[in-house]
């Protein structure tokens, strides 16, 4: 059943910064076919004032504090609505703004559900249910409405991870199968990238994927520790590695916000990555309010905002993200 009850959520305020932490954060922001052809020479839309400085500001505004146990997945639609799924306690909320929280339904004759991502698309909320190897769908208001695409219907997919993409197009990524998978709206596999290894193309536990803002694909991997960038047709184009000074640990998520800054949460290394949409990193994100965090991944909002899965407080924290063009 679904439970309606009043969330937490603490008034937003400034706090001070530190050199290398978001407080702080200010950095230079720095089919295989013709038509694939054509994907890959579509025009990049305009990209953001890379010489001037982005400033990310801490908040105190968090959302499932004394709700989740394990917070995983987050997703946030364009009114504002937070959706978390909390694999541990195999339960899905929806946050809204103004301080209510919904408990999802759970999947009938599911006792197993295990709830490890989610993506809002459209007016649907989908969640990846690792249990039952398939995304399950429902309204925003939290009644399950029916298996969306059951992954036991094809050879050799195991997804850990889900994005959903525009018009209606998913990715998922494998680690057990060191694949990505491109869904188109149909629900048919349109590409698969990837193979074991190290070298171009080739992922070793690839842990999520997210669009770009010229519709290609960036992939963060968790035994590579590092992030390969994709045409929209899924041509190769350029591998990051982080610093030797600062490497990846176990990085389990990569977002894109509107403006094509990419953010990584690297949960065991207790921070969120910055890179510009080339791939130049830009700063860390490493705490918030003076706390540690630990990140598990993370959602971007058309507001300017960022929701972060933190598994150390057990709660969805906010950060707001400032672009040199802002007034």
């Amino acid at each position: 059943m679904k439970r309606i009850v009043p969330a937490l959520v603490i008034p937003l305020m400034l706090c001070a910064a530190s050199p290398r932490s978001a407080g702080s954060a200010s950095a230079s922001a720095g089919s295989r076919d013709s038509s694939a052809h054509a994907a890959d020479s579509a025009a990049f839309p305009s990209k953001p004032d890379t010489s001037s400085m982005l400033r990310i500001e801490e908040t105190a505004l968090r959302f499932g504090a004394g709700d989740l146990r394990e917070p995983t997945g987050v997703a946030v639609d364009g009114r504002g609505g937070v959706y978390v799924t909390d694999a541990m306690a195999g339960k899905v909320f929806r946050y809204t703004p103004d301080g209510a929280s919904i408990e999802f339904e759970r999947p009938p004759s599911n006792a197993a559900f295990y709830p490890i991502d989610i993506a809002v698309q459209e007016s649907y909320i989908l969640v990846l249910d690792y249990s039952r190897n398939a995304v399950v769908r429902y309204d925003a208001w939290g009644s399950y409405l029916d298996v969306l695409l059951s992954f036991g219907e094809f050879d050799r997919v195991r997804p850990v991870s889900l994005t959903g993409g525009p018009g209606g197009r998913l990715i998922t990524s494998d680690v057990a199968n060191h694949a990505v998978v491109l869904w188109t709206p149909l629900l048919d596999r349109e590409l698969t990238l990837g193979e074991f290894g190290r070298g171009p193309g080739s992922f070793n536990e690839p842990r999520k994927a997210a669009f770009l803002p010229n519709q290609g694909i960036v992939v963060v991997e968790s035994g590579n520790g590092r992030l390969q960038f994709f045409s929209p047709s899924g041509r190769f184009e350029r591998i990051v590695q982080p610093s030797p000074e600062r490497p990846f640990v176990s990085p389990r998520s990569v977002v894109v916000d509107h403006a094509g800054t990419i953010f990584v949460c690297d949960s065991k290394k207790g921070r969120i990555s910055v890179f510009t949409a080339e791939g130049e990193h830009v700063t860390d994100i490493d705490s918030c309010l003076g706390e540690a965090i630990s990140p598990a991944a993370a959602a971007a909002g058309w507001d300017g905002s960022l929701y972060v899965a933190d598994l150390k407080s057990r709660s969805v924290l906010v950060y707001r993200l400032h672009y040199p063009r802002e007034k």
